[in-house]
C-alpha cells in the first residue's frame, strides 16, 4: 500500500518494463481489504494463500495454482509461508493493447478436465517460469524475450480465460463497489476518532442495519473489524517509523481500549508490539 495506507494500492511498474513482475517469498501475514487498478496474477510455487473477494467469496491457492485479481476488485489476502511469482499489469498497458479490457473479467480454472485445457494451463505456468528465468538472468536482448512472453500470456488470457461483461453488469458492479470504497475511505480518514455505526450510517444516509449487512457482504468483515484493521496497520507503521511509546501510538490511532487492542495485535502478528518494533527496526 502507499504511504498514507489508504485501501487503494499504488502499483508501480519495474523501471525497464511496462508491468510489475517480481518473485515473492513471504512469511505468514495478512493484508487487509484493498484494491488497485492493475490486473494481478500470482503464480504460487510453494505454500498457500487465501484471497477473499467481494460478496464474501473466498478462494484458497496452493503450489502450482494461479490467483487472479481483476482491476478495482476489493480483496484481502491471508498468506502462509510461501514462494510465488507476481505479475501486475497496469490499466494503461491494458488500454494500449486490449482497448475493451474494462469489459473483461479474468479467471483461471485450476482443474481442467479435457486435454486441450490441461495443456493450455501448463503453458501458462511455463510462461511465468520462463519470464522469471529471463528477467532474473537478463541475457543480451532479454527485453525482447520477456515482452514476447508477456504478450503471449496476455493474448492467451484474453482469448481463453476471460468473459465479456455487459454494460448493465459493469454499472451494477461499479455502483456497489463505489459504495464500499466510500465507506472504507471514511473509516480511513476518521480511524483515530471514536466511530460508531450510527455516525457512519448517518453520514452516508443509510440505515445502520443496511450498512452493517452491506459492508459485511462485500468485505467479509464488520465495520468495526475493518476499523481495527486500519488501526493495526497504522500502529505497525508507527512502530517502524517513530520512537513513540506503544501507549502513545495506541492512543494516537484511537485505540483507547489497550487490553483489547493488544489482544487483536497478538492475534494478527503473533507477537507483542514491542517484539514487532524490534523485528521492523532490525534490532534482534
Amino acid at each position: 500500500m502507499n504511504q498514507e495506507m489508504i485501501p487503494h494500492e499504488i502499483v508501480l511498474s519495474n523501471p525497464d518494463i511496462e508491468v510489475r513482475f517480481f518473485p515473492l517469498e513471504s512469511r505468514e501475514h495478512y493484508v487487509a481489504p484493498h484494491w488497485h487498478n492493475s490486473l494481478e496474477f500470482i503464480y504460487m510455487i510453494e505454500g498457500t494463500m487465501i484471497t477473499q473477494f467481494e460478496n464474501n467469496v473466498r478462494q484458497m491457492y496452493k503450489g502450482g495454482e494461479f490467483s487472479v485479481v481483476n482491476p478495482r476488485a476489493i480483496h484481502s489476502v491471508k498468506v502462509s509461508e510461501n514462494k510465488a511469482l507476481v505479475l501486475q499489469i497496469p490499466s494503461a498497458f491494458m488500454e494500449k493493447y486490449v482497448p475493451f479490457h474494462d469489459f473483461l473479467e479474468f479467471s483461471v480454472g485450476m482443474h481442467p478436465e479435457n486435454e486441450e485445457d490441461i495443456l493450455r494451463l501448463e503453458k501458462l505456468k511455463k510462461i511465468f517460469t520462463d519470464m522469471h528465468s529471463v528477467y532474473d538472468t537478463r541475457p543480451d536482448a532479454y527485453l525482447l524475450r520477456f515482452n514476447s512472453l508477456l504478450y503471449d500470456l496476455l493474448y492467451t488470457l484474453v482469448h481463453h480465460y476471460s468473459v465479456r461483461l455487459t454494460d448493465n453488469d459493469i454499472t451494477r458492479r461499479n455502483r456497489s463497489i463505489n459504495k464500499v470504497r466510500d465507506i472504507m475511505r471514511y473509516i480511513e480518514k476518521h480511524h483515530a476518532e471514536k466511530i460508531v455505526m450510527e455516525d457512519i450510517a448517518s453520514h452516508f444516509g443509510y440505515n445502520p442495519d443496511y450498512l452493517a449487512k452491506f459492508f459485511k457482504k462485500y468485505l467479509g468483515l464488520t465495520v468495526m473489524q475493518y476499523l481495527y484493521e486500519v488501526r493495526l496497520n497504522r500502529i505497525v507503521r508507527d512502530l517502524q517509523e517513530t520512537d513513540l511509546s506503544i501507549g502513545d501510538i495506541f492512543e494516537k490511532h484511537g485505540c483507547t481500549n489497550y487490553k483489547y487492542t493488544m489482544q487483536l495485535f497478538r492475534e494478527r502478528y503473533k507477537c507483542t508490539p514491542k517484539e514487532k518494533r524490534k523485528e521492523l527496526k532490525g534490532n534482534f
